[in-house]
């Protein structure tokens, strides 16, 4: 297990958040093998006291849709397009931080780390690879990307640039099924259905590599 926690991150000022009531910075958490990355929004109390993502009740919905699914989390990626939780969870109110955040740490992070995968939980997430899309289309969409990454070599004085090639899956948020009641309701279906999708889509890239 890995944690993304650079200095420059867990100090980060970049936006209005960290003069709004933040108890620290919530990078994100998991294996830096992960061939699985889940993408939320931001974190919630439980999250902003114990600095981890996905710890709360959403979270241990979370837990119980990859244990049904037989994916163990220690071997995924588990971030948030936010990293600092906003006052009474309303992220909407802070759009500086969903443009700035994601561009500084979360996108930086998937590059280096490279999943075959990315699910993104909730629209807010999904935005990020589905613009404009709402969280009942989402739930059903997938779609792959190619970007570049700045592998680190330096060859001639120059930066080696690679391919780095994914699937994009969406999915509702975990915390959506806890209002629709115990577990497993239609919710939790859909979403481990998006869990189930995310593992094919992973060993067909494995596959490819």
């Amino acid at each position: 297990m890995t944690c993304n926690s650079s200095a420059e991150q867990l100090s980060c000022t970049s936006c209005v958040l960290h003069t709004q009531g933040r108890t620290q910075v919530v990078p994100g958490h998991g294996s830096s093998d992960a061939k699985i990355a889940f993408v939320g929004e931001a974190p919630g109390a439980d999250e902003d006291r114990e600095g981890l993502p996905f710890i709360g009740k959403a979270g241990e919905r979370f837990n119980q849709q990859l244990e049904a699914m037989g994916i163990k989390r220690e071997d995924c990626w588990i971030d948030n397009r936010v990293k600092c939780r906003p006052p009474n969870n309303q992220l909407r109110a802070y759009p500086d931080a969903v443009v700035k955040c994601p561009q500084l740490w979360l996108m930086p992070t998937l590059a280096s780390i490279r999943p075959h995968v990315v699910v993104t939980l909730g629209a807010t997430a999904g935005d990020l690879w589905f613009p404009g899309i709402k969280a009942t289309a989402l739930s059903q969409l997938a779609r792959a990307v190619t970007t570049d990454y700045v592998t680190g070599i330096v060859i001639n004085d120059g930066q080696v640039i690679r391919k780095w090639s994914y699937v994009v899956v969406g999915a509702f948020h975990p915390s959506f099924a806890l209002r629709h009641g115990p577990f497993p309701n239609s919710v939790d279906s859909s979403i481990m259905a998006s869990m189930a999708r995310a593992s094919y889509y992973s060993g067909l890239m494995e596959l490819q590599r």
